[in-house]
């Protein structure tokens, strides 16, 4: 991974991270706490940001660029002799204002479900959730409206989720059938 941490005088954009939905319902004030616990990290096209099966604790926020979100197609147990056995799940820029592992935010020593690679150069705000933690819990009503915020995107991405499994599953049963 050839990532770098930018000049840390590089600034964030408040404006920006008010249209992340991670932000959203957080005041100015609010939003200015948390911008000194991020650090910014810059990767060069087809480097990984993180890698499905990793344990990992940071959540990252995509500043400038754009990155491809890939998931294996193999069950866990059979990934070291099908790595190249990767499905492109989605390609995200910085106009949809994409978040990457919050689910870290749930448990500890979280696995990354997905890996992700920076398809052109890419700038990211990384937070650390040890960090994010400590000020959530000086600031629980902070804490309320991300955790809020953090379960409506994982309400709606399991929404997707059962979705798509219905979809695969009756192409499923009609391959069988005919």
């Amino acid at each position: 991974m050839n990532k770098k941490t930018a000049n840390p005088r590089h600034k964030i954009d408040l404006f920006y991270l008010k249209k992340v939905r991670f932000f959203q319902g957080l005041s100015d004030q609010q939003i200015r706490k948390i911008i000194p616990l991020m650090h910014v990290k810059e990767f060069t096209a087809e480097d990984f940001i993180m890698r499905e099966g990793e344990i990992g604790s940071d959540i990252f926020i995509l500043l400038e660029g754009e990155v491809e979100i890939s998931k294996a197609l193999v069950l866990p147990q059979w990934m070291e002799s099908a790595r190249q056995r990767e499905k492109a799940l989605i390609r995200l820029s910085e106009q949809s204002h994409p978040i990457f592992g919050e689910m870290s935010m749930f448990e500890k020593d979280a696995v990354r479900e997905a890996s992700i690679r920076a398809i052109k150069p890419s700038r990211l705000a990384s937070i650390s959730k040890i960090k994010l933690i400590r000020l959530l819990e000086e600031e629980p009503q902070m804490g309320m409206t991300i955790y809020r915020n953090i379960a409506s995107e994982l309400v709606n991405r399991l929404r997707k989720a059962n979705k798509d499994i219905l979809k695969l599953t009756t192409a499923f049963s009609l391959a069988l059938e005919g």
